[in-house]
Order: structure tokens, then sequence, then C-alpha cells
């Protein structure tokens, strides 16, 4: 019986070293993939902070806000067009009453738009897109020279103010929309769907509708601005 005692066989063998071996390996590369990813989940993360924080810089760091303020009144019109009229809308198809109530609810200043006017000027989509464009730069034109004459150098003040608030405030709910697209896409698995691929495209098209949304809100605030004048 003194042969089959435990404690007197070998605690290792070629087995079992390739067993631990093995295990460690998997260990090491399961935490590897969960670096890995989480590093992925991240390089979103920066890229868009990125952008946020030039356009943020671009903002503070600019002496005149113009050439920003009138990007983003164009890009408004843009948008405007395109949620009422698609590009391939066929022109006696347009609702240009609707276009023009959207349009006027941003910018009052346009109150002489009408679907006479619009028809008159415009053959194509493209001819709506540039017109549009072209008043929304008039009109900003026309409020900073309004806002001008009753209170030197405030409209510039305005502009930055508008800018930054927007950009932090939006980025601040953005944040917080991403952690629960990372928590939801994780159960997506499941259904053998990448999460990291789900994760991008839907945080990607969230950026954008930020953006936009950045974008609308300054310029809508920029029309409608009307200072008050301390008596």
């Amino acid at each position: 019986m003194q042969a089959f005692r435990v404690e007197d066989l070998p605690i290792e063998s070629k087995m079992l070293t390739r067993a631990l071996d093995e295990a460690q390996r998997k260990v090491e590369n399961y935490f590897f993939d969960i670096r890995k990813q989480l590093f992925e989940y991240d390089e979103v993360l920066n890229s868009q902070r990125d952008r946020v924080y030039a356009e943020r810089r671009r903002a503070l760091a600019s002496g005149s806000l113009e050439s920003l303020i009138v990007e983003y009144a164009e890009l408004t019109m843009d948008d405007i067009l395109e949620a009422n009229i698609g590009p391939g809308t066929p022109r006696e198809s347009w609702d240009l009453g609707k276009l023009i109530a959207k349009v006027q609810q941003y910018c009052y200043l346009l109150n002489d738009l009408t679907p006479e006017l619009l028809e008159s000027k415009c053959s194509s989509y493209e001819d709506l897109q540039e017109y549009l464009r072209t008043r929304g730069r008039e009109a900003y034109f026309q409020k900073a020279e309004i806002v001008e004459k009753q209170a030197p150098g405030l409209m510039k003040e305005a502009e930055r103010f508008l800018i930054l608030s927007n950009i932090d405030k939006l980025w601040k709910e953005h944040l917080q929309a991403l952690k629960f697209v990372q928590q939801a896409v994780g159960l997506r698995g499941y259904a053998q769907r990448d999460p990291l691929i789900e994760y991008k495209l839907e945080g990607y098209n969230l950026f954008l509708d930020m953006m936009a949304q950045i974008r609308r809100n300054v310029i809508y605030s920029v029309y409608q601005f009307k200072p008050v004048m301390k008596k």
C-alpha cells in the first residue's frame, strides 16, 4: 500500500503543465481583448472630443465669429430644406408652404418669403438651396447691423456666449447618451452583431446630430436676439 500514497506522486507532469499554460494563455488573451476593446471604444470618444474642442477653440480664439455664424446659417438652411423637400423630390411635389413656415420659425427677418417668390427664383433643388443660403446669410448680416447700431460690440459677445454655452451643454448630454449606447450595444453580441461596430455607427450618428443641434440652436438664437437696453 505504500506504493499508492498520494504524497509520493509528483505534482507536476507534462499534461498538467500544458493545461496550466493553456489556461494562463486564455486568461491573458481574455484580458488583452478587454483592454483592446476598451481602447477602441475610447478612440471613438477621443476623436469626437477632438472635433468638439477644436470648434470650441475656434470660437474662443477668433476675433470675429462672422464666418462661423455664416457657416451655421448656411448649414441650417440646408438642414431645413432637406427635412422638408428632399433632393429627389420632383418640383411639382415641393411643399413650399411647409418649407417657408419652418424657415420663418427660425428667422422672422425672412417674412417676405412666399411660395410664389420661391417658384419664380428657383427651378431646381440646387437653386432652392443656394437661394435659401443667400437669404440666411443676408438675414444674419441684417441682424448684426441692427444690434450693432443699438449696442456696439454686443453682437460679438453674444455670438461667442451662444456658441460656447451650446457646445458645453450639448457635449455633456452627448457623453451621457454614449454611455447608454455602450451599455445597449453590449447586448447585441447575443444577436451575432459586433458591439464595437454598432457603437461606432450609433456614436457617429449621435455626434452628427449633436453638431447639427449646436448650429441650429446658435443661429436660431442669433436671429432672435434682441438686446435689452438699460434705461
